[in-house]
């Protein structure tokens, strides 16, 4: 949380506050995600959760960066940011070089901001499943844009050139990941028509365009798909290619999956090997 936190006010700095909000609201759009993975074991939602006899690896996910985000924004919004400010020097001066533990930082925190316990439901915060009620969702007018391009893209609009004109690869990830699950396939090969997504280079766009395509049968885009698992080998890709290829009702995603991991495995962390195994298993 706190990496994520320094992360977002240096991008604040740097390119400026809608930058930052944008860049929170992917971390948001992220965090819901998260959410939907974990409803039939809410446990692994919570900032502290209990890890007895789980492979944290198994579990991995953007909990800890985004909820813990949400948690020291809210405590900005609740006492200002000059004041926390304050405290984050503080806290960084008194824990340099350290490692600490939820307890002492919840004491460190209710003795250099007294009272906050009483104005922020810090157990709620840390040992509750979900969302809090007062977890927000940021504002950023690129934000709201992006996400109502992604509700047209339903009845076949397809954002202009002049739209996304001034687009990174974050405004293309958001775009993507706002779109609904049930498009029609010639949707989605007309968006790749116009802005070649399947051939981005920035792989957070090209696994969202993937992602897209594959439930809808767009074969066209296996090689793609085959060369991505081939070429890259971190979990963040490999986890949602394989899951979205064994999902699939058809047989033909599911002995492609296969085949690509078995030619791929041998080149794959020992861990990431494991949860692609794992999701094979689990989806036949």
């Amino acid at each position: 949380g706190f990496t994520t936190y320094a992360e977002r006010r240096i991008v604040e700095v740097v390119q400026g506050e809608e930058r930052a909000a944008l860049n929170s609201g992917i971390g948001w759009r992220g965090l819901n995600r998260m959410m939907e993975r974990f409803k039939d074991n809410m446990e692994f939602t919570k900032l502290k959760p209990k890890m007895a006899g789980i492979d944290p690896d198994d579990v991995y996910s953007e909990v800890p960066y985004e909820k813990g985000f949400q948690f020291l924004w809210r405590i900005e919004r609740q006492i200002g940011r000059p004041a926390f400010d304050e405290f984050l020097k503080k806290y960084i001066a008194n824990f340099k070089f350290q490692s600490i533990d939820t307890e002492t930082f919840l004491e460190f925190l209710k003795a250099n901001v007294p009272g906050i316990e009483n104005q922020v439901d810090l157990h709620e915060w840390i040992n509750g499943t979900g969302l809090p009620p007062d977890a927000m969702e940021p504002e950023s007018a690129t934000y709201k844009k992006i996400c109502v391009l992604a509700a047209e893209f339903k009845s076949g609009k397809i954002p202009s050139e002049e739209e996304v004109a001034d687009w990174s690869g974050q405004e293309w990830e958001l775009y993507l990941e706002n779109l609904p699950t049930d498009v029609e396939a010639s949707q989605v090969t007309a968006l790749d028509e116009r802005y070649k997504l399947s051939e981005s280079r920035d792989y957070e766009v090209k696994v969202a365009f993937l992602q897209l395509a594959i439930p809808t049968g767009c074969r066209c885009y296996f090689n793609e798909v085959e060369k991505c698992l081939k070429q890259v080998g971190r979990m963040k890709y490999l986890r949602p290619l394989y899951s979205s290829l064994a999902r699939c009702s058809g047989e033909e995603e599911k002995m492609l999956a296969k085949r690509i991991f078995s030619e791929a495995q041998e080149f794959y962390h020992p861990i990431a090997r494991g949860v692609a195994e794992s999701i094979l298993l689990k989806h036949g």
